[in-house]
């Protein structure tokens, strides 16, 4: 396929031409680029693959009100990080039978050839990895992922040793759909004026303030297909997985992309 760019900063690019984007993290953060959609980063058939394993392991899952959750999340976790690192051991474990493959050195190898010659990390504390992911499983008719930015957690305490050593004011959001649902469950972006929510807006209670507005605005739906990953700047956009109808749960993989402090790696992590 050609690669595809929209006017508002949308590119769609085949997996195996990701390489004409060799800065292409570092554009989405400099807002040059808006997001990309990567065509088939895993194929269909390896997603069905990994949506069976996860069908027969049936490992345990937190419940959310869209659906539920596997691998714990950093966001309200609090100051002692000491049972999420734990956990995130066991996750990345475990990812490793869920897709038979080493799924961090697969999602490096993708980030390393947008990186700009950047070393992809995960964050380290006391020796310990941060989790590269979550799995979502987004249900049908349960109202689907509630607007949102990546900023308006930032206040948590769980995010000060990010803050310390990543750039994550405005970060970036990854995920890649395991299986599509059969109608609904697209990303939706709306597009606040200034007047309404700043770029570098963190403060909770001015976001939630602003999602009031979030009817009036433009707005733009992402449809990605099974096997396809999204990087966009889910930092400052004002963003929500919309209602899922049909029978199939939307379930996807994904989490958190920044910049170090020094501008020397990229950090992943959910």
């Amino acid at each position: 396929m050609t690669t595809q760019v929209t006017k508002n900063k949308w590119i769609t690019v085949a997996a195996d031409s990701i390489n004409q984007y060799p800065d292409g993290i570092n554009q989405i953060y400099q807002e040059e680029l808006e997001g990309i959609v990567i065509k088939q980063v895993f194929s269909l058939e390896e997603m069905l693959n990994v949506q069976q394993q996860l069908e027969m392991q049936k490992l345990a899952t937190h419940e959310v009100r869209y659906g539920q959750t596997l691998g714990q999340v950093i966001i309200e976790i609090g100051k002692d990080r000491s049972e999420y690192l734990q956990n995130a051991q066991r996750f990345r474990e475990g990812l490793t039978t869920i897709f038979k493959i080493d799924f961090e050195t697969k999602l490096e190898n993708i980030f390393s050839q947008m990186s700009g010659g950047r070393n992809i990390e995960l964050p380290k504390e006391n020796g310990q990895a941060y989790s590269p992911a979550t799995i979502r499983f987004a249900q049908p008719k349960k109202g689907g992922l509630p607007a949102h930015t990546g900023n308006e957690f930032l206040h948590d305490s769980a995010y000060d040793y990010l803050k310390s050593i990543g750039k994550v004011v405005n970060g970036l959001s990854y995920f890649i759909v395991i299986s599509k649902p059969e109608e609904g469950g697209e990303l939706v972006l709306f597009y606040l004026p200034p007047e309404h929510m700043s770029k570098q807006e963190t403060d909770p209670e001015k976001i939630r303030l602003a999602k009031q507005h979030l009817d009036s605005c433009p707005q733009r739906k992402i449809v990605p297909e099974t096997g396809d990953m999204i990087i966009f700047k889910g930092g400052n956009i004002m963003h929500k997985v919309a209602e899922i109808s049909g029978n199939k749960t939307r379930i996807t993989i994904g989490g958190f992309l920044a910049l170090s402090q020094d501008d020397q790696k990229i950090y992943y992590w959910s």
